[in-house]
């Protein structure tokens, strides 16, 4: 029988975006748990980040590190919603930096979220489309929180933003599924 083979995992930021002596200190813990003959039956490295923070020199420095798999956060592929959310990234980021991942031989995994402020059904349906497009392995699809304290926080309780129920969560997230 064929063991289990897992990935160590860095999630809950942007990787990429933190300084590089962490990230180094990080990725040196943990590669000797990611051996050849499967030990600890680790078979890489994965961790999410921001789309623009992946570049060609980036991907250079992790190539020296047992890293297979990259989450990039997209959210969306309408420059508006991005920009209304301060996601701080275009959608051609996402392209050129799913490319980047790829030509590297990563695996790829896209993230989106529902309910964005100024997104709608129909541009959450347009943005799967156009991730989709982009070839990655797979696409984790998120809807959106309103946490106290933030800036969407604020937008809600002004009247501005109106975040999905979770029926309309599910619908979405099952429509896009198909």
């Amino acid at each position: 029988e064929k063991a289990p083979f897992y990935e160590i995992a860095f999630f809950g930021g942007s990787f990429t975006a933190v300084e590089k002596e962490l990230q180094h200190s990080l990725l040196q813990a943990v590669a000797p748990f990611c051996d050849e003959k499967n030990k600890f039956h680790f078979k890489g490295i994965r961790f999410s980040t921001r789309p623009d923070c992946i570049s060609e020199e980036i991907l250079q420095e992790l190539a020296l590190y047992p890293i297979v798999h990259m989450e990039l956060g997209a959210q969306s592929m309408d420059n508006a919603v991005l920009q209304a959310n301060n996601r701080g990234h275009t959608a051609a980021d996402v392209a050129v930096a799913s490319r980047l991942i790829r030509e590297h031989g990563y695996q790829l995994t896209l993230q989106m979220m529902t309910g964005l402020y100024k997104d709608t059904h129909v541009g959450a349906l347009k943005t799967a489309k156009k991730l989709v497009a982009l070839q990655p392995n797979s696409v984790r699809i998120y809807p959106t929180l309103v946490l106290e304290n933030t800036q969407l926080a604020k937008l809600y309780k002004a009247g501005e933003y109106s975040p999905q129920t979770l029926e309309q969560a599910v619908e979405t997230g099952a429509e896009l599924l198909l």
